[in-house]
């Protein structure tokens, strides 16, 4: 039986194949993908598992990376792992894809993190996460941040690393170029690792961080 985990709130989709029982990560891949042109998603994560020897009913849990990141993303992986185990005796969850972007970075009990990604907009969005246990967790709110904000922020709220993904240094610079910034990649594992996040069935909980925007039809 295996656990695999899923990301596509960015510009690449992640994906990570870990044997139950052992613990061992017999897979772990990542391919450029879209959200709005991630039609190959769904035959790229069966090839991936048939190419391992693993039967799509034979993963008996789903973790799904929960952004922050491209809100079309995280829906499609979402409603991807709905759909392949609706009325089948798995389980499922969402992690904060922050989580498996501050993966490589290890710290001490009490420090924290600054996760960012960039907002467009010429905005951050930042994460927040503490390290407990042996891992990052959330604590905190996120918040999105102007320039103007970014330096009030920052000022006022203390982070021991600020971790960004190397595709997205350069924006995240023009908002908060006064920070030094370790570059990242999202890893699927470190989905598989979150011990902190309960398997509640719920892959609803994505981490919007903007507000819904509501129009007048009329």
């Amino acid at each position: 039986m295996y656990h695999a985990s899923l990301d596509l709130s960015g510009s690449e989709a992640v994906f990570a194949l870990q044997r139950i029982g052992d613990g061992a990560i017999i897979c772990e891949e990542s391919k450029p993908m879209r959200g709005r042109t991630a039609s190959g998603m769904a035959p790229w994560i069966l090839e991936l598992l048939a190419a391992n020897g693993a039967a799509p009913g034979s993963v008996v849990r789903w973790t799904v990376g929960a952004g922050p990141g491209s809100f079309t993303g995280m829906r499609l992986a979402a409603a991807f792992v709905a759909g392949l185990t609706a009325g089948k005796e798995v389980e499922t969850r969402c992690v904060p894809t922050a989580v498996a972007l501050a993966h490589d970075q290890s710290g001490k009990d009490g420090e924290k993190a600054a996760t960012l990604f960039d907002g467009r907009n010429q905005e951050i969005l930042v994460y927040p996460l503490a390290w407990s246990a042996g891992e990052w967790i959330p604590c905190g709110e996120p918040a999105v941040l102007n320039r103007e904000q970014a330096a009030e922020y920052f000022r006022v709220h203390s982070f021991n690393y600020f971790m960004a993904h190397e595709n997205e240094l350069e924006a995240i610079r023009k908002i908060a170029g006064f920070l030094t910034v370790t570059p990242c990649r999202i890893h699927a594992a470190g989905l598989l690792n979150a011990r902190y996040a309960p398997w509640n069935n719920d892959l609803t909980e994505l981490v919007y961080i903007r507000p819904a925007v509501h129009t007048d039809g009329a």
